[in-house]
């Protein structure tokens, strides 16, 4: 960051100085000035100006320089040593340990927050997957072939399950790819550094595998009724969105969450089945909850699945075979009502 220093006198010095230095910011001979008058010490605001008022970064290495300097120079003032106030403000640093006396680094954080977006990521990619799947085979009208020797039903949940199981081997290939690439290049500061590697507790696989499986067939239902209704990929971008946003919502509002995962509208908020994969899962990496509420938890989510996929198959059936203009709801309502 290039500063230089100018000294100036009266209010008419000072605006020509300001004049000049905005003509050099803009040039490119300097990046930026400080405003700083005979009363700096008593006053609360100094002006700065510069030619990137984004670089946030700099602007705070400049702000807590000026900071750390005035403050000196007031005590100084005031008759005190630098030193020894600097000494009495020497700032301490928490040994933070969880309740098994481990020590924490933001790990459990840390951790927590990566599984979380792992299942976050996986359940949105491979739901659209499903979706585009049906879109694909609704439009070249291969579907009309399949249903002639198999049921709606049967073809919907052999595409779940089908396509979810092709996209998770695909990710389990990456994974040991990458865990294999990752270890043996970063071996000598594994071995180094192998006391502060976060631990994965077992409770927390077990917990990721649940959670990601339920968390799987609820979206990737939704997004196969999607597909069954749409007749092209422009109207799935379009019908995708509210599906889309209940497992967005879950990770927008996870900061709270963190802030207290045993408060109130924590425990409410991830026993909602929509929410529950990403929101749960996050409150047992973080602090683990009563057993009974993740059990709850599992058994809404899974109630709400039977539903998804009821309501799914009543759809899927007839939309499967509609093409054209994309139906209203009172007509996706009554294809409810078929035998």
């Amino acid at each position: 960051f290039k500063l230089r220093r100018e000294a100036v006198g009266s209010d008419e010095d000072i605006e020509m100085g300001q004049l000049k230095m905005n003509q050099q910011i803009a040039s490119g001979e300097i990046d930026g000035y400080l405003v700083l008058t005979k009363d700096v010490l008593n006053e609360e605001r100094i002006s700065y100006v510069a030619k990137n008022v984004g670089d946030f970064g700099s602007r705070s290495q400049i702000s807590e320089a000026i900071n750390k300097t005035i403050i000196e120079r007031r005590v100084s003032q005031a008759g005190l040593k630098t030193e020894t106030v600097r000494d009495l403000m020497k700032s301490v640093t928490l040994d933070m340990r969880n309740a098994r006396g481990e020590k924490e680094r933001g790990q459990t954080f840390i951790l927590s927050f990566g599984l979380l977006m792992i299942i976050y990521i996986t359940i949105l990619v491979y739901g659209v997957m499903v979706m585009r799947g049906v879109i694909e085979e609704k439009q070249s009208r291969i579907v009309e072939v399949l249903l002639s020797s198999v049921r709606p039903f049967d073809l919907m949940l052999g595409k779940l399950i089908g396509i979810g199981l092709v996209g998770l081997t695909q990710y389990f290939v990456w994974a040991i790819c990458g865990l294999l690439i990752s270890g043996v290049t970063a071996l000598p500061v594994l071995a180094a550094n192998w006391d502060k590697i976060p631990r994965i507790q077992p409770v927390q696989i077990v917990f990721f595998v649940v959670y990601f499986v339920l968390g799987y067939f609820l979206y990737a239902t939704l997004y196969a009724t999607v597909g069954a209704i749409v007749s092209n990929e422009e109207d799935g971008q379009q019908m995708q969105l509210p599906v889309t946003m209940t497992i967005v919502i879950p990770v927008m509002i996870s900061s709270m969450i963190m802030r207290n995962p045993s408060g109130t509208a924590s425990v409410v908020l991830s026993l909602v089945p929509f929410f529950s994969p990403v929101l749960m899962f996050l409150r047992i990496g973080l602090q683990m909850p009563p057993w009974w509420q993740i059990g709850l938890s599992i058994v809404l989510l899974i109630g709400t699945i039977l539903l998804a996929v009821w309501v799914a198959s009543k759809i899927y059936r007839v939309g499967i075979l509609m093409y054209g203009k994309r139906p209203t709801l009172p007509e996706i309502w009554r294809w409810l009502k078929y035998t």
